[in-house]
């Protein structure tokens, strides 16, 4: 019983820092984000991120894994289920849509700060990853009846539609006016619808040419 109560008040604890890591992510942005200013935003002592997580680094890895996780919570039953790209498009938007969301800030804040880390990066990618696969899995849907869905890429193509959504998210984040964004996210509905129909106009290439 008291293992239990421990435990979690320890997960508490965790949690509490976390919050108050993506809290001064969205405040400060990444070069504010040191263990004083996570502790002040949390109102407690900074020893605590050194004892829970090693280091500020460790610590927004964790927190960056969590927010991305929850981000996915919301949208992969969609995902595992989507086979047309203006529904693809539209989650797109929908992630978009809640730049208040410290979760949001988090992710695009830090994978662009980490960016041009090896190290770092890398395991930005790691995190990042799952929202490949998803991807991939919804475009091999989308081009399965297709003649010319063998012949398509999926994985990489679903590795440039998400580096085009982070630079959406990243873009956005340097200029707020949602106006552009919304814009981009217009043009790219269209694209997607009519890419099916000109998708199935189209004849699969002579394998044997």
């Amino acid at each position: 019983m008291a293992t239990r109560k421990s435990s979690r008040t320890g997960q508490e604890t965790k949690d509490k820092i976390l919050d108050a890591a993506l809290a001064t992510v969205q405040s400060e942005g990444l070069v504010g984000t040191s263990a004083r200013a996570i502790a002040k935003m949390g109102d407690f002592n900074q020893a605590l991120v050194f004892y829970h997580f090693g280091s500020v680094e460790e610590l927004l890895l964790a927190a960056l894994q969590r927010a991305n996780a929850r981000r996915m919570a919301r949208f992969e039953e969609r995902l595992r289920e989507l086979d047309n790209l203006p529904d693809l498009v539209q989650i797109g938007r929908e992630l978009h849509a809640s730049p208040d969301d410290p979760d949001h800030a988090a992710l695009s804040a830090i994978v662009a700060g980490w960016s041009s880390s090896s190290e770092l990066g890398h395991e930005v990618l790691a995190t990042l990853q799952p929202w490949n696969d998803l991807m991939a899995a919804a475009l091999r849907r989308v081009l399965a009846e297709h003649p010319l869905g063998k012949f398509v890429p999926t994985e990489e193509l679903a590795y440039a539609l998400a580096g085009l959504f982070l630079g959406i998210e990243m873009m956005g984040r340097l200029e707020p006016d949602e106006k552009r964004t919304e814009a981009v996210f217009a043009a790219l509905a269209g694209l997607a619808t009519f890419a099916g129909p000109v998708l199935d106009s189209m004849e699969a290439p002579n394998a044997t040419s």
